[in-house]
């Protein structure tokens, strides 16, 4: 049960008004006023800074914090038993774009749902609000390629793919197996967004390489597919998952002299789910399924 004066501050801090808070929670005012009160006495803190602006202290903060987790948290625990009373599981869950080569790498959809006979949502979405959802508890576990901070999740490695340069096979450099650093300086450069695990690998990479690129030829994208028919339209040169670069009969791998990168694909879940037993099974048997011979 969660504590009514925790859902009265959070109901304070996002609509900035008592009166308002009161009308919404269905209580007087005087309680709004008595619940910040106390929940004050009772932490020593100040929770505003000013009572007008409703500008939170730093103690204030960190209890606005702790509401939302324990609220967020009675909404799993809910969940958790409503789903327990249903014979069929059902699972939400999300990926990010390019993550999704693991799925057709190793058929992880169709062996999950064999395995578990669940209905499940799957959505696509970007790395920060993939974790802001697991976090919310929206989501139950996520496939992502980037890192994750392991005080919040919990998961496990499922592969790690190699970042290769490419080009369109029948275009200036069909004829071309290695790409020189003139060739990335004086041509469009088209790779992932850089806010994602492939984009910013092959950033590192190149830097790694001592490779400097230029901001006014650089191309970025938010899927492989928008990717590959950047890389046809602009006859540049992109860098991909070398698993993706089969997905696509136009596209022609090349090498890059010292250039090494890639990016490792993880499948995470909230360390402080009340599904974490059963998601932690669930982890392990993904483990079995994605062993792989370095293939």
């Amino acid at each position: 049960m969660i504590d009514q004066r925790l859902m009265t501050l959070l109901t304070l801090v996002k609509i900035k008004n008592y009166t308002k808070t009161a009308q919404k929670l269905f209580i007087t005012q005087p309680a709004v006023t008595n619940h910040i009160k106390t929940l004050e006495k009772e932490y020593e803190i100040s929770i505003f800074n000013d009572s007008k602006t409703f500008e939170l202290t730093s103690e204030g903060k960190i209890l606005v914090e702790y509401a939302r987790r324990m609220v967020n948290q009675s909404t799993q625990l809910q969940e958790a038993l409503d789903k327990s009373k249903t014979s069929t599981k059902e699972f939400r869950f999300a990926l990010t774009n390019e993550s999704m080569v693991i799925l057709q790498k190793r058929n992880l959809m169709s062996s999950f749902f064999d395995y578990y006979n669940c209905n499940a949502t799957l959505n696509v979405d970007t790395p920060n609000n993939i974790f802001k959802n697991l976090q919310a508890g929206n989501l139950d576990f996520a496939v992502i390629d980037c890192e994750y901070d392991d005080d919040l999740f919990d998961g496990c490695l499922l592969d790690s793919f190699t970042i290769v340069p490419v080009c369109y096979s029948q275009g200036k450099f069909k004829e071309i197996k290695r790409v020189t650093r003139e060739m990335l300086k004086n041509n469009p450069l088209i790779i992932g967004n850089q806010e994602e695990g492939m984009g910013k690998s092959t950033i590192q990479g190149l830097k790694n390489s001592s490779i400097k690129i230029s901001n006014s030829s650089l191309i970025t994208c938010n899927s492989s597919f928008v990717m590959s028919e950047c890389i046809k339209a602009k006859d540049g040169i992109g860098f991909m998952y070398l698993d993706l670069v089969y997905l696509f009969p136009y596209m022609k791998k090349m090498d890059l002299v010292h250039y090494k990168a890639s990016q490792n694909i993880y499948l995470i879940y909230n360390s402080s789910s009340y599904n974490k037993k059963e998601l932690k099974n669930i982890v392990e048997s993904i483990k079995k399924w994605t062993v792989t011979d370095n293939d």
